[in-house]
């Protein structure tokens, strides 16, 4: 008997060994996979990974990682932590995210609510950004599993079964089909108190209370072990969910995961070049960290420097500007309005040392300079301690900010928002909006604004304006302001508001030139 019982106890024992190893090799699997999708991101956004968009599911995946390894230590809980896996929960997860295109966040807390009016949750507007749903302790939060296009689509994942469905059914004493009326089913449905109604009330409420870009996000309660069609009562709970608003996705609606490759994680996270258009549209600020001394050369700091000029210093020996810029220019033609070519030769003419003058000239084209893009390139590369891409296209063209009256295909409300921006701002962004071309700007501020702005409109009966923001900045180096000239800076009469976008770069003192 004791023999047997011994044997009992070494079989019980080799086969949880035998379960925690692959439950551990599962886990390792998932984490390897995390890894490829960090080592991803972190190469199609050189030097600006975002890392909150995985961190909390990788911690996640860490704690079972080594949850299963303690398997192998003398640890008495250890056979119990291996009971309490949650794998099982996490692979659909990674399942769904495989699944899903343009993610924003993986496992991301969200304000639960109750909200006096919409908020801005996380996703991509102009820039990519984490909204304004910050969970506290006194109203709650709720995870959202994935969030993925861009933000409008979430996806909450529920390990609910059939099993255990019918299980909370009869706890609640709940049973569907005791009336010949299908409309009284479906209200009793709606107050039924059930986990399964319960999380699907949440998911749609705090759905409702969130907004990106202009829109409610499409809520999906994911149920990969939920069978439709296999039981009267549990169709009729889905039902019920449907009715709350929510989409679902039973285990009949999901296809296997796709295996990891290039082509599922570009889609899971696709590069930020892969939407710019053909022509790209440069402002103002952007033309001044092209040809500014801190971003061409090692710029020494001098006694007359700002705190400011003192920082971008600091910020070009971290990482060069130009790594980041040259990179998203590529090959792509290049053209600014007539206004951001008329505050930048404004800036530099004031401002600007001689070689900041002299790549002034190479990048843009004043009447009566003509030169080929071979030689302009040749020219900026002698100017420079960085490798200037030989397919750079200089000179950048100017143009006319209603080009072929682009402007006519905004609405009276978009008109009205666009016109609280300063020049030249106003003119860059909504040409580079009317023309559908792709701008580019190291002027994050106005950006974040203008994102603002827009999520107020009812609608915008267009699709949002492309924008590549740039997360720094290079402002001209210039010189000493005892050895400028004191004239004006600014284009036309800003003597009561700057309407010329100048001060926005550089600040203001009185009407005078100033660093």
């Amino acid at each position: 008997m004791d023999d047997h019982l011994s044997n009992k106890a070494a079989q019980d024992a080799t086969a949880k060994s035998a379960a925690s190893e692959e439950l551990l090799k599962r886990a390792e699997s998932l984490q390897s996979e995390l890894e490829q999708f960090a080592n991803h991101l972190t190469e199609i956004y050189d030097g600006y990974l975002p890392t909150y968009m995985y961190t909390s599911f990788a911690s996640e995946l860490r704690a079972e990682v080594s949850c299963q390894k303690a398997v192998r230590s003398t640890d008495p809980l250890a056979s119990h932590r291996v009971q309490s896996t949650n794998l099982p929960f996490l692979e659909p997860v990674w399942e769904m995210a495989k699944r899903s295109r343009d993610i924003v966040r993986l496992r991301c807390p969200l304000s639960a609510g109750p909200f006096q009016k919409q908020i801005l949750a996380p996703g991509t507007r102009i820039v990519r950004s984490q909204g304004e749903s910050q969970p506290s302790r006194r109203l709650g939060s709720f995870i959202i599993d994935v969030i993925a296009d861009g933000g409008s689509s979430w996806y909450k994942i529920s390990s609910m079964t059939n099993k255990r469905l019918l299980f909370d059914l009869a706890k609640e004493a709940v049973y569907f089909g005791d009336s010949d009326d299908d409309d009284d089913d479906e209200d009793d449905a709606q107050t039924i108190d059930i986990p399964l109604l319960k999380l699907a009330r949440s998911l749609a409420n705090t759905a409702k209370g969130h907004r990106i870009q202009t829109k409610t996000p499409v809520a999906f309660l994911v149920l990969p072990r939920i069978r439709e069609r296999e039981h009267p009562d549990i169709d009729k709970v889905l039902e019920a969910c449907r009715q709350l608003g929510v989409r679902l996705l039973c285990s009949d609606d999901l296809s296997p995961a796709p295996p990891l490759s290039d082509s599922i994680l570009h889609a899971m996270a696709p590069s930020p070049k892969a939407n710019f258009s053909d022509v790209l549209n440069i402002d103002t600020s952007l033309l001044v960290a092209l040809a500014s001394d801190f971003s061409h050369t090692n710029v020494t700091k001098q006694p007359w420097f700002s705190h400011s000029h003192n920082d971008h210093a600091d910020l070009e020996n971290e990482q060069s500007m130009l790594s980041l810029v040259y990179p998203m220019l590529g090959n792509h033609k290049l053209v600014c309005t007539r206004e951001a070519s008329d505050a930048f030769f404004h800036i530099a003419d004031t401002l600007a040392t001689d070689a900041e003058k002299a790549r002034a000239h190479l990048i843009l084209c004043r009447s009566g300079i003509e030169k080929s893009q071979e030689q302009r390139v040749k020219e900026l590369k002698l100017l420079s301690i960085h490798e200037i891409p030989l397919c750079l296209q200089l000179p950048i063209s100017i143009v006319d900010m209603n080009e072929n009256g682009c402007q006519d295909r905004f609405t009276d409300p978009i008109k009205k928002t666009l016109k609280s921006m300063l020049n030249p701002g106003r003119s860059v962004f909504s040409y580079g909006w009317a023309s559908e071309r792709t701008t580019l700007t190291c002027n994050s501020v106005v950006i974040k604004q203008l994102e603002k702005d827009l999520e107020q409109l009812s609608t915008l009966d267009l699709p949002w304006p492309s924008i590549w923001a740039f997360t720094t900045s290079r402002p001209f180096v210039g010189i000493p302001k005892d050895t400028r000239k004191r004239v004006r800076k600014h284009i036309g009469d800003c003597s009561v508001t700057c309407t010329c976008g100048v001060d926005e770069i550089y600040g203001r003192l009185g009407n005078v030139t100033i660093v």
